[in-house]
């Protein structure tokens, strides 16, 4: 009965990956490396070739790619207990697809593990508490990217959860992170009363927070000024920022590399957009380039400010051009939320084109729809 057992494990196992590595458009040498495998190892576990039958193994790979252990034919046993270092490996693999803007792979893996370590954690164990906060900073943060503004509920109730453990273990930096976050979020649901308290909070509350925490706040609290129209203080806010700064990009730091000279760059050159200043908003948006990493997902952000400084800048042509080839692509990576900046150029594009219509409407009746020769 045992080795009934175990056959079918390796065999739904083997047929589960080949499914899965089709679904997501990945080969064998993607999938083995999420893995942490070898490329032969994954193609003899696909073609049946090798057993795949060790329980920890089978778990370790579920947890890789946040799904159930059942779907890799493993049932009726209990999931062996993470160690904290299961759990960094684990937060650093979703970190990593992030950075290749696979959100929704990244989404998969770290709700797995969240949910699963909540149910893991049932005392007041520090170094494991603090696991579970930096999962919920990890969810909150792949959410919010993978969710459109209307939909930010969901990235909230996260950072919600990470202020409680924050709170919990006395750390100021994680308590600066989760403000920080319902700050922002509360920005994007329109909420900037709100967004202000908790990005005040993050500033001003928390004395023991690192550089990294200390200064993402600072950016985002200057973010919500300027919605607010509150320039001189959105000004004041990010020069403290730019201060802040590492030069380098550092996924080790508290944000992840969230905060960076290149992402101040990149607030900069949105900012300045928004404030119609497209010339001095390219600008800044260079200096991000030069200053972020030419990954995936930093290529995006950037990208997407671009189009939104050529096309409020009035330079239509190449903002459309650029914004329908970054449509498809973001769709197609889950990083939703750079979805917005999109719907906030189109909108720009029809609150322009009323204008025009009835300017030229008044034109028309003033010359009376006269034909006017060639001068």
């Amino acid at each position: 009965m045992a080795g009934k057992q175990t056959r079918r494990m390796a065999s739904a196992a083997g047929a589960f990956l080949k499914r899965y590595r089709k679904q997501h458009g990945l080969t064998q040498e993607q999938l083995a490396s999420d893995l942490n495998i070898e490329p032969r190892t994954l193609r003899a576990y696909e073609n049946g070739e090798r057993s795949l039958h060790d329980i920890n193994e089978l778990y370790r790979i579920a947890d890789r790619l946040g799904v159930e252990p059942e779907q890799l034919g493993v049932v009726g046993r209990l999931h062996p207990p993470r160690s904290p270092q299961d759990i960094e490996e684990l937060l650093t693999h979703a970190w990593s697809l992030v950075e290749a803007a696979r959100l929704y792979e990244a989404r998969a893996v770290i709700e797995h593990l969240t949910q699963s370590l909540s149910r893991q954690i049932t005392g007041e164990q520090p170094e494991l508490l603090r696991a579970l906060a930096r999962s919920y900073h990890t969810a909150g943060y792949i959410v919010s990217l993978a969710t459109r503004a209307p939909s930010s509920q969901e990235a909230l109730i996260y950072y919600r959860n990470l202020e409680e453990v924050a709170r919990l273990l006395r750390d100021d930096t994680l308590l600066a992170i989760a403000l920080t976050y319902q700050g922002d979020l509360h920005r994007r649901l329109g909420h900037l009363e709100q967004a202000t308290l908790y990005l005040e909070a993050a500033r001003d509350t928390t004395p023991q927070a690192d550089q990294a925490a200390r200064g993402n706040a600072l950016q985002l609290l200057a973010r919500t000024y300027l919605r607010r129209g509150e320039v001189a203080r959105f000004e004041t806010a990010m020069r403290q920022a730019e201060e802040l700064a590492p030069v380098g990009f550092d996924p080790s730091s508290s944000t992840h590399g969230c905060y960076s000279l290149g992402t101040v760059y990149e607030e900069y050159g949105r900012s300045y957009a928004d404030m119609g200043q497209p010339v001095k908003a390219m600008e800044f948006l260079q200096r991000a380039e030069t200053h972020l990493p030419s990954t995936p997902h930093w290529r995006l952000l950037v990208e997407t400010a671009k189009m939104l400084a050529l096309i409020k800048g009035n330079e239509f042509e190449a903002g459309i051009t650029l914004a329908l080839a970054l449509v498809e692509e973001i769709r197609r990576c889950g990083t939703l939320r750079y979805l917005d900046r999109l719907y906030l150029a189109n909108r720009f594009l029809k609150e322009q084109e009323q204008r025009i219509g009835k300017a030229s409407a008044a034109l028309n009746e003033a010359l009376l729809l006269e034909g006017a020769p060639d001068y």
